[in-house]
């Protein structure tokens, strides 16, 4: 490796961990966004969600835009985006300015870094240099997400949230101006092609955002039944106890994405130059292991929301104390990804056996954190203790899933390469924003349902008591888990004091135990729906099963 290219791998891998943490750094600051910005933990699940769907939703987009003008422009063009989106989010006062800044302006710079970083890589290196290379930097993004809520709690702690995105910031603005005048951009020229397909653009961006909003009202309107009117504008489209806006959106969002798949094919068949060219999913390899990385984010990013929700809930935790708990998923990924990488480059592991293994980690971490989650537990210690070995489980998951990306990479043509990476790139971080925004919604409806049953069968709770209690969950908008001392200063609004104050904070405490117990499993169920889709990623003929060296990339061809 010669020493510009290996510059270069240290600024992009840099940069990659930098992205992977500010993504998940959030996720044990959420007492303190929602106080900080004024704002509920749906609005702060919301502008966590919107992050990864605006970066899913424009990363083919930065892929395209990358191939035309060059790798090394685009990158630093998201880098010129994303560095006052990270100012905008540090100074936001509110949850607008959060959304615009994070959730908005970081998002699109990412869209244009990510697929233009792993392409200069791909491009710079080959043969067993490249796999070694790509290896490293998917174990270094993974670290940065898994170390993002311990560093994040650090931070949030001793100094503030805002401290992660001023940081983010510099780092960035440090980066891309070495990048600009150390690396040429001849190096990585673009290939001008024709007209730009914006009506394919729209396409996508608009089957995926409802898509993901689908996801996101499940919470609030509930999965089939609507809890409460849906109203756009003032006019009432779906009314409460009719159908969800769920279903519908989410059956638009697919006629939507599959309009916009039936105009990329025919762009390809007309000789004309398209978004991207989805018939690089007829390659086996490729569409598996696409599939596969969009769960092998998802369920890992749904706990990393949960935990977190719980803890300061439940507990009260901070956003250290919340970082701690967590340290073993870091830990967890340092142990797996190298020797997983080291059996696969050598011939003595499969890709489809490092997954299959990756989900049977993670789906026996979500039913260790149920089983040994406990409301009773006192101080960070004991509860430490009694999550560590489930989130230990699901870092180890996560560090053997670390090598899918090469395996991914190295599976197109070279004039293939764009679009796989910004398909492969989309799947990942939709896998976060379903990740995040199914495990609200399964927390939210089984927080619902067992706090109106308990309630229902309350004998503290006077009949009055209980009418005003259901009329009250009924009109929430927002519903979700929310502390002792909050529902208690809520039901005291509500005239509600004394036995049967205490009896509906018992209520809740019961409630929102079983709330997590069902939002993990539902991660659990998750997993093993991803283990299914590992089975058929193809195994490399010439894979070697002894010690010995081996090809660690899959065949050409389907």
């Amino acid at each position: 490796m010669s020493s510009a290219a290996g510059t270069l791998f240290f600024l992009l891998a840099v940069q990659s961990f930098l992205i992977n943490y500010t993504a998940t750094a959030m996720n044990v600051a959420l007492s303190a966004l929602v106080r900080d910005l004024h704002t509920t933990l749906v609005g702060v699940q919301s502008a966590i969600s919107l992050y990864a769907l605006v970066v899913a939703a424009f990363l083919i987009s930065g892929s395209k835009l990358g191939t035309r003008h060059g790798y090394r422009r685009t990158f630093v063009l998201g880098g010129g985006i994303f560095v006052p989106g990270a100012l905008i989010a540090a100074s936001a006062p509110g949850l607008p300015f959060m959304l615009l800044g994070w959730s908005v302006l970081q998002a699109l710079g990412v869209a244009l870094m990510t697929p233009s970083l792993m392409a200069m890589l791909t491009t710079t290196f080959t043969g067993a240099v490249r796999t070694r290379v790509l290896s490293t930097l998917a174990m270094t993004s993974g670290i940065g997400a898994a170390a993002g809520p311990v560093l994040g709690g650090l931070i949030t702690s001793y100094l503030t949230w805002r401290v992660s995105f001023l940081l983010a910031a510099v780092i960035t603005l440090s980066v891309t101006w070495l990048v600009r005048h150390t690396v040429d951009a001849e190096a990585f020229p673009g290939r001008p092609g024709q007209r730009f397909d914006a009506p394919g653009v729209l396409l996508s961006t608009a089957g995926l955002v409802m898509l993901v909003v689908s996801a996101l009202f499940s919470g609030r309107y509930g999965l089939l039944r609507a809890r409460q009117d849906f109203a756009v504008f003032g006019h009432t489209l779906l009314e409460r106890g009719g159908l969800s806006p769920v279903p519908v959106l989410a059956g638009a969002g697919l006629v939507v994405l599959a309009a916009f798949a039936g105009r990329e094919l025919r762009l390809v068949r007309s000789g004309r130059d398209p978004l991207v060219r989805v018939t690089v999913l007829k390659n086996r390899a490729v569409r598996a292991g696409i599939s596969t990385q969009l769960m092998l984010i998802l369920v890992p990013n749904g706990m990393l929301f949960l935990v977190p929700v719980f803890l300061q809930t439940t507990f009260g935790f901070s956003a250290l104390h919340c970082g701690l708990v967590l340290l073993p998923i870091t830990l967890g990924l340092m142990v797996a990804a190298p020797p997983t990488a080291r059996r696969i480059g050598r011939g003595r592991m499969t890709h489809r056996a490092a997954s299959m293994g990756a989900f049977v980690c993670m789906g026996a971490g979500c039913v260790a954190v149920t089983v040994l989650f406990s409301p009773r537990a006192q101080g960070v210690t004991a509860v430490g203790l009694a999550l560590a070995p489930g989130i230990l489980l699901i870092g180890l998951g996560r560090g053997m899933a670390t090598t899918l990306t090469d395996f991914v990479q190295s599976a197109p043509e070279p004039d293939e390469l764009s679009d796989v990476t910004g398909l492969s790139y989309t799947a990942g971080y939709l896998g976060s924003s379903f990740g995040v925004a199914l495990a609200g919604a399964l927390m939210t409806t089984a927080l619902l349902y067992a706090f109106d049953a308990e309630v229902n069968d309350s004998r503290v709770l006077s009949t009055a008591q209980k009418e005003l209690v259901t009329r009250s969950v009924q009109h929430q908008v927002q519903i979700t888990a929310v502390s002792d001392d909050a529902l208690r200063a809520k039901a005291l609004s509500r005239g509600i004091t004394g036995t049967a104050a205490d009896g509906l904070v018992r209520i809740n405490a019961r409630a929102r135990t079983q709330a997590l117990t069902v939002s993990a499993l539902g991660m659990a169920a998750l997993a093993v729906v991803g283990w299914l889709m590992a089975l058929r990623l193809p195994v490399p003929a010439g894979t070697r099963r002894a010690t010995g060296p081996g090809p660690g990339a899959p065949s050409k061809g389907p």
